[in-house]
């Protein structure tokens, strides 16, 4: 058998952006679209960019049924996991400070527990 289109199957790793989303982003990814720095408050340039993260935050937040300000944006999985693990373990300490996982989570979970661990909280590694 003779596959002509690759399969890929590390979705866990990265997936293909839905067209709609690459559509939309093209218009910030080249010289004649609106290129800015959202964090750059000097200029247009970055005015439509903040601009249109915030329209984006918007639309992401409807989606989940969230309010925009619940809506954060991170770089990739590692810092997503370690905001929510570490942002939920302080935020609950004066409720305990056990956290359980699995020993077989990502090594990003791991090492936002071990962190935690130093930090004096009690982790509870489990077998799968």
């Amino acid at each position: 058998m003779t596959v002509k289109t690759p399969i890929y199957l590390d979705y866990s790793a990265t997936t293909p952006v839905d067209p709609r989303v690459a559509e939309t982003m093209c218009a910030f990814l080249t010289p004649q679209g609106k290129f800015g720095n959202p964090a750059s408050r000097s200029h247009s340039f970055g005015w439509q960019a903040d601009d249109a993260v915030e329209e984006a935050r918007r639309n992401v937040a409807a989606l989940v049924n969230a309010d925009a300000k619940e809506i954060i944006w991170t770089s990739g999985a590692t810092e997503s996991d370690n905001l929510a693990i570490k942002g939920a373990a302080h935020f609950y300490q004066k409720q305990g400070k056990h956290i359980v996982t699995l020993k077989t989570e990502h090594k990003a979970v791991l090492d936002s527990c071990r962190q935690l661990e130093r930090e004096g909280y009690e982790v509870t590694y489990l077998d799968p």
